[in-house]
């Protein structure tokens, strides 16, 4: 009874397990700056200038597969990551006008309580008030702006293909 378990069990086992992908990787020096695997988005500029966007399709042999198109390692002179869509601001209409009655009603209450003049109330409910939305807006957008946009392959940086295809043997 535990044999046929147990065959039933390896039976099982190999129905459902798969080959590992295979993985493109841009490395510098020895360490790894970035990682793709077949079915993952990838943006190319060759060496002779053509622009190759798609997926990968495949990678086998030091060759790169996209969308079935083959392209040799050597041919990559520069891999551009995904362009960072922009974000929206931080705050919708309904929020900003949230914010402007929360401004409104601080100003009051400064000057009633006669803690500031008019014009010096109005300045630090609009700081308090609207100062975080501008600076995460803001902050976000410096950020994106030192951010790398494209690994050019050379001297810093290459790639390397990681091929787990076991090639199959013919005959004994």
């Amino acid at each position: 009874m535990n044999r046929l378990l147990l065959l039933f069990f390896l039976l099982f086992a190999s129905l459902t397990s798969y080959q590992q992908t295979n993985f493109l990787f841009i490395k510098q020096g020895g360490h790894k700056k970035r990682t793709y695997a077949e079915g993952d988005r990838i943006h190319f500029i060759l060496q002779n200038g053509q622009d190759k966007k798609g997926l990968i399709t495949l990678l086998r042999n030091d060759t790169i597969y996209i969308n079935g198109t083959p392209i040799p390692r050597t041919q990559v002179a520069t891999v551009v990551l995904d362009e960072a869509h922009k974000k929206p601001f931080p705050a919708d209409l309904k929020t900003m006008l949230a914010i402007g009655a929360g401004v409104g009603l601080v100003t009051l209450g400064l000057t009633l309580n006669d803690a500031n003049e008019p014009k010096e109330a109005l300045i630090a409910a609009a700081v308090i008030g609207y100062g975080p939305l501008l600076l995460k807006h803001f902050g976000g957008r410096f950020f994106y702006a030192i951010k790398r946009k494209k690994f050019k392959m050379g001297r810093k940086y290459h790639l390397q293909v990681f091929d787990m295809h076991v090639p199959l043997k013919r005959g004994f």
